[in-house]
């Protein structure tokens, strides 16, 4: 991103149980995030990793119901960030989960990789959204309306 400028470098690591849990993640289908049961079964895991009390399903700020499906994730050992040259700030663990909203997110630092489910609340701004950001279907990774 050039302006306002960002620079962020971390350093992240995989603990045996975080490597053992990530490749079971991996093998799983994504309907296995479906069940409630399951959903909860993690998010009591993340807690005995650590992570504190997560929410991996609910209610966003922006009103939007959704389910964010982590399959791999890591321990953020170092990390420094500047926003337009101010300093974000190391990270911590806290006692209690940060909020965004009624959301809360983990209470140390965690880099996770996967993806994440929402309920679509305007049908009509998802299609035009599709539409504008489709790009080119030649282009890798790039989408087809």
């Amino acid at each position: 991103m050039d302006s306002p400028s960002l620079d962020w470098t971390l350093t992240a690591s995989e603990t045996r149980l975080l490597g053992l849990l990530n490749g079971i993640g991996g093998a799983l289908p994504l309907a296995s995030w479906r069940p409630r049961l399951l959903v909860w079964a993690r998010e009591r895991l993340a807690r005995a990793l650590g992570m504190g009390d997560l929410q991996l399903s609910g209610t966003m700020p922006s009103g939007h119901t959704g389910t964010l499906m982590p399959q791999r994730m890591y321990y953020v050992d170092d990390s420094h960030g500047t926003f337009d040259g101010v300093d974000l700030g190391r990270p911590t663990r806290l006692r209690k989960n940060p909020r965004i909203g009624d959301v809360p997110l983990p209470a140390r630092g965690v880099l996770a990789v996967g993806q994440a489910v929402w309920e679509i609340l305007d049908p009509a701004e998802y299609e035009r959204t599709r539409t504008e950001t489709a790009g080119d279907p030649t282009t890798p990774g790039a989408g087809s309306p």
